[in-house]
């Protein structure tokens, strides 16, 4: 009879391993493994985790284990250490480890605290929870009852389920049971009978091994977890923090532990305080959520979402002190937020700022480049697209059929660094202006410019930096900037500090401002088309149009007076063909060629070693037979082009039975023969 009744002895005789196994379970918590006579450990019964252990366990001569706490020279059983732990009573105490360790025991002959009555499952009792998926199999797994009524016997008052309130309870034992009255708005959770220390529920009915499990607010958020599939556990409130124990058994139980608690402030801050104590993941809910009106896991499963929603986000906390602790990485995900943001709307591609005849040319918020050889027209070039980007409505110049895009709101900024400043580059100003439909006198708003000239080389690129920061408070709208010419800028073209140093602060400004580049650039000499320094290859790499202009060469290689506009590269559309311009004296400026003029330099490039000009050579200087590697070296030299072009010429004086006559008039003809490995020229009658 007195087997059962709760007493200090009962205890004793009922737990396996006694006092030390009751021992080691409450100080575990407090160390690694368990625990050893005579070893030291952190003081439990301490606010602040000392630096020096001052605390240890050894069994006294009876046997019976006890605490020794060398600060404060306390000792004691395990019965004084729970009241200690848990600043209890020695009954409360008895009732804990009773709880604790489900020993069954009951309490004297005290009368019940409380009594409960409740239903049978029906369909009225089961309706709030099927609005959430959870079946009656799932509630009778978590030893949760519909209650007709419950009181507590020293309040002498009887609360009972309505429609409009419905009562349910979580049964922890028949002990114990945890009140939920899901639409009560003061008295939503309430504990009857003694709680047990360290509630954690769903633990019992965890499986030994898992992939994943996620530590979450409340008792109905871990049974909506486990009809989706899911293992989950709940503490006593959001507020409360898991025992290292726990956690413990958790991490060694499961593969992935994950912290899942409410989108509200209480549920954010403990979230992040759980992660942050223990290392674990935090999955975030999206937003969305808050818009529905839900805030939990339960709510989520409500309105119909799934684990697998792309706006869930779950948080490494590894990845979260790196984020935190390194320079970086906030950036960076910072802006791929954006970027995500922005991906999954329709993106409409931004308009061309400039056009030539249809064509689209410049695009807003891009680095472009016109390069060249020296004296080809870059600047003029430059110039031209200036004028036509800031001309008037009413001018009908025709600006090389350039075109801008933008009719209102755009702003050019013409930064120069070569020529002086007394006649060369005033002039050129005002070739702008009046192509642009302004007269000299007039300063156009839309219009700025500076020169780097008078400013030190190392001191270029500070210089510039503090100008493009007066633009972008300067003016509204779009703003072109042209850099003449761009390796100027810096005080090394060739480094690739120095020019990183410009292409990241043209980046910046072109990503965080309405701001395009057109950077004017000259070519390595004796380069076809490669841009000067690791400025010019970085700047190719980077740009979005790249422009070459360049002399058309004609008859003997030599250059003409037409000009190829060429598009190196075409990030936004295709490449174009080559435009043709020609300097006019009358214009003061570039023009379009006229395309007879083009097609006869083109032509003029052909008119080498023609086929007369190689017959009248060879009856004149030749001997046969030769052989034809010499001879065609020969002919290569005399005619200022290329071999193939010879082999070409000989080719059809060969295959058209072109007529020689040799000095004494007698007609012959021109061949070619193999002897061995060699090629050889000969001539028959």
């Amino acid at each position: 009879m007195f087997k059962n009744k709760l007493t200090k002895e009962n205890i004793l005789s009922k737990v396996v391993g006694g006092t030390y196994e009751l021992m080691n379970y409450y100080l575990k918590p407090y160390t690694n493994g368990d625990l050893k006579k005579g070893n030291h450990i952190s003081n439990p019964l301490l606010e602040k985790k000392q630096k020096t252990p001052s605390f240890n366990i050894y069994d006294d001569p009876l046997g019976i284990w006890k605490y020794k706490d060398f600060a404060t020279g306390d000792s004691g059983d395990v019965f004084d250490l729970v009241m200690k732990l848990k600043k209890c009573s020695f009954k409360e105490a008895l009732v804990i480890i009773n709880n604790d360790f489900a020993l069954g025991l009951q309490i004297g002959k005290e009368k019940p605290s409380f009594e409960i009555q409740s239903y049978d499952w029906d369909r009225k009792n089961l309706d709030y929870w099927s609005e959430y998926g959870i079946y009656l199999e799932a509630l009778t797994f978590f030893n949760v009852l519909p209650i007709k009524e419950y009181s507590r016997i020293e309040k002498k008052q009887i609360i009972k389920s309505t429609e409009l309130d419905p009562i349910f309870a979580y049964r922890i034992n028949f002990s114990c049971y945890k009140i939920y009255r899901p639409f009560s708005s003061k008295y939503k959770f309430l504990w009857l009978g003694y709680k047990p220390n360290n509630y954690v529920f769903g633990f019992e009915q965890l499986p030994k091994k898992g992939e994943r499990i996620f530590i979450t607010g409340g008792e109905k958020d871990v049974i909506s977890l486990h009809v989706n599939g899911e293992y989950a556990v709940s503490l006593n409130s959001e507020t409360a923090m898991p025992s290292e124990e726990l956690i413990n058994k958790l991490k060694s139980n499961f593969e992935e532990v994950i912290v899942l608690y409410d989108i509200d402030s209480t549920g954010i801050t403990q979230s992040k305080k759980i992660c942050d104590k223990f290392g674990l993941k935090r999955m975030v809910l999206p937003e969305k959520l808050k818009e529905e009106g839900g805030k939990d896991i339960s709510d989520f499963f409500k309105f119909g979402f799934k684990l697998a929603y792309d706006e869930i986000i779950i948080e490494n906390y590894e990845e979260n002190k790196l984020i935190n602790n390194g320079k970086h990485l906030s950036k960076i995900l910072e802006t791929q937020k954006e970027l995500s943001k922005i991906k999954s709307k329709k993106i409409i591609q931004s308009k061309p700022i400039l056009f030539q005849l249809g064509k689209e040319i410049i695009f807003p918020n891009t680095i472009n480049i016109i390069q060249g050889k020296a004296g080809v027209h870059k600047s003029r070039l430059a110039e031209t697209i200036c004028s036509s980007l800031i001309k008037k409505e009413d001018c009908k110049r025709r600006l090389l059929q350039f075109t801008a895009g933008l009719n209102k709101n755009l702003t050019v900024c013409y930064v120069d660094t070569e020529r002086n400043l007394t006649e060369q580059y005033p002039y050129a100003l005002q070739q702008i202006l009046n192509k642009a439909g302004f007269s000299k006198e007039e300063t156009p708003r839309n219009f700025d410019y500076i020169s780097l000239l008078e400013i030190s080389r190392a001191q270029r690129f500070e210089a510039l930096r503090e100008y493009l920061e007066l633009v972008r408070l300067k003016y509204t709208g779009h703003t072109v900037i042209v850099l003449d010419v761009v390796t100027d800028c810096i005080k090394d073209f060739n480094r690739s500090d120095n020019s990183m140093e410009l292409i990241d602060l043209m980046n910046i400004f072109i990503n965080q401002y309405d701001v395009t580049f057109i950077c004017l650039i000259h070519e390595n000499p004796g380069s076809a088309d490669k841009a000067r320094g690791h400025l010019g290859t970085e700047l190719f790499n980077k740009s979005s149009t790249a422009i070459q202009i360049g002399f058309e060469m004609g008859k003997g290689n030599k250059p003409s007076d037409i000009i190829a506009l060429k598009f190196l590269k075409k990030r936004s559309t295709k490449r174009y063909d080559p435009i043709h311009l020609i300097y006019s004296e009358e214009e003061k400026g570039l023009v379009l060629a006229d395309a007879n003029m083009v097609d006869k330099v083109k032509e003029s490039r052909l008119l080498k070693a023609e086929p007369a000009e190689l017959i009248k050579f060879i009856n004149d200087n030749i001997e046969f037979p030769v052989n034809g590697k010499d001879l065609i070296e020969l002919l290569s030299k005399e005619f200022e082009c290329s071999s193939k072009i010879i082999r070409e010429r000989l080719n059809k004086i060969i295959d058209d039975n072109v007529e020689f006559e040799n000095r004494e008039n007698i007609p012959y003809y021109l061949i070619k023969k193999k002897q061995g490995r060699e090629v050889v020229y000969d001539i028959k009658s």
